[in-house]
């Protein structure tokens, strides 16, 4: 059940196998850098549920203390994340003399036995200027990056996160029907992705974009804001939000005003091929690899020139857009159970053809599960002129 009172009880959950992992590090505190920006805050958000807008934060958690610590460099920023928060609310700051300073301070009271303080994302987040900061502040103490490690427990979701991913899955397959609604010869492209938009963001959400791609290529983008629908447009759009828990999902649909021709639909038919064929090898203890190798098959079984990768074909997601490797960066990455896959056939054509075809899906042994109602039927909608 999606409530706040659930979430606080799985956050608790969430704190207590981190700090197992601690333990097995002989961490006596642990420092999670933060960023506002998509991307940056999930890794703080997910022990804390503060929702950043703007500059940096830091969480400290002790190794035996349930309630994480937070500063926050705004004085308001720290007013919105307390409304939020599940952590104790007194416990979210905001230090008016040294951020970094104060962040150290509040590490070092935990760290009285192996002065070991572990620090997540540190090599991905933070500036050299921050990091020689904090290394002074800690002298005497051993900053160790843990990550990797930080990551592994949080791609393994659990029921109250699975829930909240669908939710959002829901969300935005039923705003593929608001662009559907608001599309017309003559629209401008601005308007139909604003009441997309709007939609979503009336459900709780905070950030995300809408994009879209009319020349039959996978790289769909912000459109100009005068850019009008016409007749002839083929539209990849693309929707990347998170939901009103802060999961990151990424959908896309195809539309057309008249029906698609002969080569673009096989085009897309290969795609959606390729989806099929790479999500039932997406099976706990199989790789990224599988997965891209069965993409790029799928669609040069069909007889399309296979050119290479424009996106990795799928990773890791969570509170943050990624929260962990890609098919790219790691091939040899060992999927394992209740990971969730932000999912997209990275395969490219010759001359950069292709459709980007996205949505999310759960991986179990014996496959991957879609966690959205957004099926084969709804990549592929036709729009009345």
């Amino acid at each position: 059940m999606l409530t706040h009172d659930a979430l606080k009880r799985d956050t608790s959950r969430r704190v207590q196998r981190l700090q197992a992992m601690m333990k097995d590090n002989d961490l006596d505190a642990m420092i999670i850098t933060g960023q506002a920006m998509p991307g940056g805050m999930g890794a703080i958000r997910y022990i804390t549920h503060a929702h950043l807008w703007g500059g940096v934060a830091y969480a400290v958690l002790g190794a035996d203390d349930p309630h994480p610590w937070l500063q926050v460099w705004s004085s308001y920023q720290a007013v919105w994340s307390r409304n939020e928060t599940t952590t104790l609310p007194e416990r979210v700051l905001s230090p008016y003399e040294d951020i970094v300073r104060a962040t150290a301070d509040t590490a070092k009271e935990y760290a009285t036995g192996s002065k070991r303080i572990g620090m997540v994302n540190m090599s991905k987040l933070m500036s050299l200027g921050t990091y020689n900061a904090f290394a002074a502040q800690l002298e005497g103490y051993e900053m160790v990056e843990v990550t990797d490690a930080f990551n592994a427990i949080r791609q393994i979701k659990s029921p109250f996160e699975l829930e909240a991913i669908q939710q959002n899955g829901a969300i935005l397959d039923s705003a593929m029907d608001i662009f559907k609604d608001m599309a017309g010869v003559g629209v401008r492209y601005w308007d139909a992705c604003a009441a997309v938009e709007g939609y979503i963001k009336s459900f709780g959400a905070f950030w995300g974009r809408t994009k879209l791609s009319l020349d039959i290529t996978p790289y769909t983008v912000p459109t100009s804001k005068d850019l009008r629908m016409s007749r002839d447009d083929i539209i990849n759009f693309e929707i990347v939000y998170e939901s009103p828990y802060g999961y990151w999902l990424e959908m896309t649909a195809v539309f057309s005003f008249d029906p698609l021709p002969a080569d673009v639909q096989a085009l897309l038919d290969g795609y959606l091929a390729a989806v099929e064929a790479s999500s039932a090898v997406a099976k706990a203890g199989n790789t990224f690899r599988d997965i891209s190798d069965a993409n790029d098959k799928a669609l040069s079984d069909r007889g399309f020139p296979v050119a290479g990768k424009h996106t990795p074909d799928c990773h890791s997601t969570g509170l943050d857009g990624s929260d962990g490797p890609n098919s790219l960066g790691a091939p040899d990455f060992v999927l394992q159970p209740n990971m969730v896959l932000s999912y997209h056939p990275g395969t490219v054509l010759e001359n950069d053809r292709g459709f980007l075809i996205s949505d999310n899906f759960l991986v179990t042994p014996e496959g991957a599960f879609r966690l959205s109602p957004h099926h084969a039927d709804r990549y592929y909608m036709q729009l009345e002129a």
